[in-house]
């Protein structure tokens, strides 16, 4: 009967506790949505989601000192016959740089690049497809504190 009584105070104070953290973040629709797009990013990335500790404002502060917003990919275009152009900018200098080419199931079918690069605007890399069967790539750039990802088509 003790163990009950005690499991219930336990459940009963765990939904208090949640309903207070829950009600802290805000009540309306809006806030409502800014608390599941917050816990989503945080699964979708691999964090840990608190609900007291962690707001959209902290969340938004914190990927704004991220150095990988700095660093983006322009483009990818055909510049001529099988040879496509990577355009990257890349914000801080980089000892370990890997660029690679994957296909849709995940398997790496071009190495583009691979180790280190300067800072600098629109670095460009050549990337060989005429090896590759025409259809959707994934073209992935990683860094020492970034990862980047841009889709592109081969088509002859």
């Amino acid at each position: 009967m003790n163990i009950r009584l005690l499991t219930y105070l336990l459940f009963a104070l765990f939904c208090l506790a949640q309903s207070d953290s829950m009600q802290a973040a805000g009540n309306g629709k809006n806030s409502q949505a800014k608390l599941a797009a917050t816990y989503s990013k945080k699964i979708m990335t691999g964090g840990m989601f608190s609900p007291g500790k962690d707001s959209v404002s902290g969340i938004a502060r914190r990927a704004s000192i991220d150095t990988s917003r700095n660093n983006r990919i322009i483009g990818i275009r055909e510049h001529s016959g099988g040879i496509y152009q990577l355009e990257l900018d890349i914000a801080d200098n980089q000892q370990n740089l890997t660029i690679g080419i994957y296909n849709l199931l995940g398997k790496r079918v071009i190495d583009v690049h691979q180790g280190s690069e300067f800072a600098g605007r629109s670095k460009m890399f050549d990337i060989n497809v005429q090896g590759i069967p025409n259809g959707i790539y994934m073209c992935i750039v990683q860094g020492d504190n970034f990862r980047l990802a841009e889709k592109f088509y081969v088509s002859r």
